[in-house]
């Protein structure tokens, strides 16, 4: 899931139903930048701690939510691996918005940590010279995700339907 495309509210929504711990990749990456780590090192790292937290809560018996987009395989492939090792069901949810305005008004209009990008026409923060946009197109034509087993909700439709067909594809 990409930046401003509605999984953070969805995450929530499914918490708040079915009872999922939701673990954050902002906060964990916002942490480490707090802490003085540099923003591609603090990248890499909060996808090995959200792997960890997600196996260890799996390992006492709760339901886990990965809020965080996937830009690599290494946090797609280490998502599966910790789930097979856990025995549970390994569920993929993918929040589009392919409307670039929309998306800059959503990130606009929300409170952001130091991690998050302030909107879709903003440079990028990761020390590259391209434009926002194009980042944005970059990582929707481009973002990581499992061949079978995945869901693709467009979150330009109403929220309680971009729900309930979560809950529909975790049911399944």
């Amino acid at each position: 899931m990409r930046p401003g495309r509605g999984k953070s509210t969805i995450a929530c929504a499914l918490a708040r139903q079915r009872g999922l711990v939701i673990i954050d990749h902002d906060v964990v990456k916002n942490a480490q930048l707090s802490a003085g780590l540099p923003f591609a090192q603090a990248g890499k790292l909060s996808y090995a701690v959200l792997l960890a937290l997600a196996e260890d809560l799996l390992g006492q018996g709760h339901q886990v939510v990965i809020d965080s987009p996937c830009f690599y395989d290494e946090l797609l492939e280490g998502g599966q691996a910790v789930a097979a090792r856990a025995s549970t069901a390994y569920r993929y949810i993918e929040c589009v918005t392919d409307d670039l305005d929309l998306l800059d008004q959503r990130l606009r209009s929300r409170p952001r940590l130091l991690s998050q990008v302030a909107g879709v026409y903003e440079e990028s923060r990761d020390g590259s010279r391209r434009q926002g946009a194009d980042v944005f197109r970059d990582w929707i034509d481009n973002g990581k995700r499992p061949t079978t087993g995945w869901l693709r909700i467009d979150t330009t439709r109403p929220f309680a339907e971009c729900v309930e067909a979560a809950l529909v594809f975790l049911d399944g």
